[in-house]
């Protein structure tokens, strides 16, 4: 996956950037209300069916965090020191 980052305009990277962390923050929680969901529901099928919307909720985090990395330099800094 490659992304562009021809931002002239700094303003509107600091916006996309911003949209793009809210769209993070919603991923993250729905995979915490598909887990609590999960943890609660008894029907094994809806489980598995949770499960896996869950776990696609995951591939978007990763993918989030990869554009927002590529879009702002000084946190993709962050991770590489961290070793993420």
């Amino acid at each position: 996956m490659t992304y562009d980052s021809d931002y002239e305009d700094e303003g509107a990277l600091e916006l996309d950037l911003e949209m793009l962390r809210e769209d993070l923050i919603g991923e993250l929680q729905a995979i915490n209300q598909y887990q609590d969901h999960i943890d609660t529901i008894d029907d094994e099928e809806a489980r598995k069916v949770l499960a896996h919307i869950r776990d696609d909720e995951k591939e978007h985090v990763v993918e989030l965090t990869k554009l927002i990395q590529k879009l702002d330099p000084l946190q993709a800094e962050m991770f590489k020191k961290e070793g993420l």
